[in-house]
This record gives structure tokens, C-alpha cells and sequence, in this order.
């Protein structure tokens, strides 16, 4: 009964009460966090590069981050408390988005409330809103790139020339702060031509190609850029390292030739485990080590893995598979990525803490496995049925997906946070199969009926 008059005010003015709901949230958590700002080991190659934007000098530039993340640093003056301010309020506009997103889609208010909440909520994406980490600006740009989907009316109808620039447009942004989402604008491009196929040639192509002309230059200028500035040629220098990673368990199986590289990284493995620490921090280890001997970049460490990665892969494809799947599951896992000691007051660290492992974690299991189910049942009665219907669900299986496959594909270790920007789409999933009956039938629920072309 207490909550019954708030939830019908919410449900009248919704985007007023996810406003509110969400500010007085991320007030409460700057208090009992006493308005610190969590650093990582990752936060300081943003912070160099954001200083490197503001100084227009890349003398030193180590190809180590794509300019997504560091340019919103830049715009907060380099400055951690205004960097966070700025990530709280992307928070707020991406749960008015994925309200937005799911009325539209399902034309249920109390559930759509319910995913707008989201992330006012999880305590994870709240404390990653206080770190400086690139997670917050991935989730606010991959929610914005499906909010544009969803305003321009892209799984109902044809999509104008200027429409499908600015979808283009935020599947780069989203690239430039993740390369990860390499994906995405391909992904866009198929869906579109698929619900569009019989609209012509040059209608099809002229939108595929503004699909991901914006992304294409993108990764093309950066995969120069780094070229240029530390002579590896790729999105990122920690492109080598990022597959070593993967090799880490296999690594004994390297030439003879790598004997002084794969000897270290066993031993520093070895030695990880022991102690139970992240073996996948193992090839840091011998980069440290390295170090020591004759100074080495990042760019130029990836290079000289790279003959010994191709080596493993090539000639241990079985037990890179098994990488792949260890990666691929671990994926599906959650973490906390906050700085626990920094709590002023031991009790509200101890409550939030217990209600993350005991509460939380095992609720954030439970929906990611229900939504593997549900994944599993959308290609059964596609191929069942033999009709392969392209809906939003679908989109966001064939995504997150992707995604997850891609990730396990290349590197190793907190694998689990690359799935935190999916997180509202695997609840947007869920949730739109309740609502289906629990049993699987396309969703069309509030969306116009497509014009000029035939029902799939």
C-alpha cells in the first residue's frame, strides 16, 4: 500500500519519476561513497589520453585506447569529479531511453518502468558511473544507437538517407569508446537490408553503405594513426597482448624459437595461480620483466607476440577452442568493479556488499541464463518453423551473441565486464518473452505496420 500511490504517480508521469528516482539514487550513492572516484589499473591510459586531447600532443601516444572514452574525460576539463557527474547523468538519460525503448516495443508501462529502473538499480552499473572506466559511455552509446532504431521507426519501415547517417554516426561513436562493437554496424546494415530486401538495389545499398561508411573511416584513420604513431598496425596495441592472453594456457606448446617469452610467461602463470591471483595478468608480468631489460612499448610488446600468437593458434586449435569457451562462459558471469576500502562508514560497505552477493549476483545469474534459454528458443523455432522472422528481440539476441562470441574469440580476463553494456538488452529480452506468453512469437506490439511491404 506504501508503494501503491508513488507507482501510480510514476506510471502517470513516468520519464518524470525516472528522473527523480534516478537523481535521488546517484545522491545517496555520492554520499555513502563519500564522492570518491574509483581508479583502475585501465583509468590511467584514459587519463593520459584525455591529457594528450587537451595538449593536441601524441609524442608519446602508446596506441593502447581508442579516443571515445579519453574525449569525454576531455570535456570534464580532466577532471574525476566532473567526469562522473557527466557519467551519472548518461546513467539517468540511458534509463529514460530504455524506458522509451520498451514502451514502444511492448506497449506495457509497468514493465517498461520496471527496465527504465535499471540502471538506478544494479549496483554494478551505479558504482561504474563512479569509476573511470569506459563501461557507463559504452552502455549510454549502444542504448542511444538502439533508441535511434526504435525513434526512426527502423524494424517497422524504410529509414530515410539522413536517418540511416545518424544511426551510422552512433554505431561508430559506440566503436570509437569500444572496439568490440565492430560489430554493430554490420550487424544494422544485415538486419536492414533483410527487413528490406525487396526495396530495390540502389535503396538497399545507398542505406548499407551509410550504415557503415561512418564506422569504416573510423577504424581506418585510427588503424593509421596508431601505424604512424608506434608502427602497429592495428586499433589498438594491445591487440597482440590481448591474444597472448588466450594462449595462456597453452603457451608450453610454443617453438622453441619463443623458449625466453614462453618460459617467462609460464613461470609468471604458474606463479599467479599459486597465489590465486588472474593468471590472464600473466603476459603483464613478462612485459614488466622485459621491461627491466631494454624499455619496451606496448606497441612494439604486441609485435614481438604476434609471430608466437599465430604459432599457438595455428597448430593448437583444439585447446584454443577450449580458451574460447572458458572466455565465452565467463562472459556470462557478473562483477563489482568499485574500490571497497573507500567506504567511510564499514557498515553501509558491509550492507551494500551483502546485498550485491546475496541479492544482486544471484539475480544477474539467473536472468542471463533465462536469457541463453530464451536464445536457444529463438533459433529452435526459426529453423522449426522454417521462417526466420527479423524482430528487435532478435536483433538484440544476434548482438549480445556476437558479442559474447567475439570477445571470447580474442582476449581473456574480467571477461565478464564486457557484458555489462548488454545487460538492459538481455533484460529487455527477458522480459518481452514474459510478456509473449512465455512461449516465443515475434513481437509486434505497438509498432506500425510496415508500409509498402508484405508481413514476415
Amino acid at each position: 500500500m506504501i508503494l501503491k500511490k508513488p507507482w501510480s504517480w510514476a506510471k502517470e508521469y513516468p520519464y518524470s519519476f525516472l528522473l527523480i528516482f534516478g537523481v535521488l539514487v546517484r545522491i545517496i550513492i555520492y554520499v555513502l561513497y563519500y564522492g570518491h572516484v574509483s581508479i583502475f589499473n585501465d583509468s590511467e591510459g584514459y587519463l593520459t589520453m584525455a591529457e594528450m586531447i587537451k595538449n593536441w600532443d601524441f609524442s608519446n601516444y602508446a596506441g593502447t585506447r581508442t579516443p571515445g572514452y579519453p574525449l569525454l574525460i576531455f570535456l570534464a576539463n580532466l577532471s574525476l569529479q566532473i567526469t562522473t557527474i557527466l557519467q551519472s547523468i548518461l546513467g539517468i538519460l540511458t534509463s529514460l531511453m530504455l524506458f522509451y525503448i520498451f514502451y514502444k516495443n511492448s506497449k506495457n508501462l509497468h514493465f517498461s518502468l520496471l527496465i527504465g529502473l535499471i540502471p538506478s538499480i544494479f549496483l554494478h552499473l551505479l558504482f561504474y558511473e563512479r569509476a573511470i572506466l569506459t563501461e557507463n559511455l559504452t552502455l549510454f552509446c549502444l542504448v542511444f544507437c538502439v533508441w535511434l532504431l526504435f525513434k526512426f521507426d527502423f524494424f517497422t519501415q524504410k529509414v530515410s538517407l539522413w536517418k540511416v547517417l545518424l544511426i551510422g554516426l552512433a554505431a561508430a561513436i559506440t566503436l570509437m569508446v569500444r572496439p568490440m562493437f565492430l560489430i554493430l554496424p554490420p550487424l544494422i546494415a544485415f538486419y536492414y537490408l533483410v527487413l528490406n530486401f525487396r526495396s530495390g538495389i540502389f535503396h538497399n545499398l545507398s542505406r548499407i553503405f551509410l550504415f557503415c561508411i561512418p564506422a569504416f573511416i573510423f577504424y581506418s584513420f585510427w588503424v593509421s594513426f596508431n601505424e604512424n604513431h608506434t608502427g602497429y598496425k592495428a586499433i589498438t596495441s594491445f591487440s597482440g597482448i590481448n591474444v597472448a592472453q588466450t594462449t595462456v594456457f597453452f603457451v608450453e606448446k610454443a617453438d622453441d624459437k619463443y623458449a625466453d617469452i614462453r618460459e617467462i610467461h609460464i613461470r609468471k602463470r604458474d606463479s599467479l595461480i599459486a597465489s590465486g591471483a588472474d593468471e590472464a595478468m600473466a603476459i603483464w608480468h613478462v612485459y614488466a620483466e622485459l621491461g627491466k631489460k631494454e624499455p619496451l612499448t606496448v606497441a612494439e610488446f604486441s609485435q614481438l607476440l604476434k609471430p608466437m600468437n599465430d604459432d599457438l593458434l595455428e597448430n593448437n586449435k583444439l585447446a584454443y577452442l577450449k580458451q574460447v569457451v572458458h572466455s565465452w562462459l565467463d562472459f556470462w558471469g557478473t562483477g563489482m568493479m568499485w574500490n571497497y576500502d573507500s567506504f567511510p562508514i564499514k557498515e553501509i560497505k558491509w550492507a551494500l556488499t551483502g546485498v550485491w552477493l546475496f541479492i544482486m549476483t544471484p539475480i544477474i545469474i539467473i536472468l542471463k541464463i533465462l536469457f541463453l534459454i530464451i536464445c536457444a528458443f529463438h533459433f529452435y523455432t526459426r529453423i522449426r518453423n522454417r521462417k526466420w522472422s527479423f524482430t528487435f528481440e532478435f536483433f538484440c539476441v544476434l548482438l549480445i551473441l556476437g558479442a559474447s562470441l567475439g570477445q571470447a574469440l580474442v582476449t581473456f580476463g574480467s571477461n565478464a565486464r564486457f557484458s555489462m553494456p548488454f545487460f538492459p538488452l538481455i533484460l529487455l529480452v527477458v522480459f518481452q518473452f514474459y510478456l509473449n506468453n512465455k512461449k516465443y512469437v515475434p513481437s509486434r506490439i505497438g509498432i506500425k505496420k510496415r508500409r509498402n511491404l508484405p508481413n514476415r
